[in-house]
């Protein structure tokens, strides 16, 4: 799975806003996230049309989160910003007798979309994740040794 760019950018600004829980102006979050203004306001137009960032204008103005962030998923913010996860489109036919293929593709989405789906901003900002990936990884590799 390849995510885009503006995906990595909304899921640092959510990041942000939840470490930080106030109103938090475009100039710091450009500051600190390393993204253009232009950039920033796209994304975030898009985050507050999925209703998971309000703004603010004026004196104060800026970005804060719409809602808790046990309340928001990464599957969330990966469905708002690239539609979704999909099976490659040329394994939705059973063509050659790909149909085992096209099955186990869906299953491991199902898998992935059930996983992102429990991986909230709170658990992200709380530590629940750190050093999950790394611990994954060598049970991986000691089990097919």
């Amino acid at each position: 799975m390849r995510l885009n760019k503006s995906t990595g950018y909304a899921l640092q600004i959510l990041l942000y806003l939840t470490k930080n829980r106030r109103i938090v102006s475009s100039m710091e979050l450009t500051e600190n996230i390393a993204v253009s203004q232009r950039y920033l306001i796209q994304i975030a137009g898009k985050l507050r049309s999925g209703e998971l960032v309000i703004t603010t204008i004026g004196m104060g103005g800026g970005y804060a989160l719409f809602k808790e962030p046990a309340l928001i998923s990464v599957y969330d913010i990966i469905v708002l910003m690239e539609g979704g996860i999909c099976i490659p489109q040329n394994l939705t036919t059973s063509v050659n007798n790909l149909s085992n293929l096209y099955d186990i593709f869906l299953l491991l989405t199902e898998y992935i979309e059930t996983y992102l789906r429990s991986v909230t901003l709170d658990k992200l900002t709380d530590g629940v994740y750190s050093g999950a990936f790394w611990q994954r990884s060598d049970r991986i590799q000691a089990s097919s040794q």
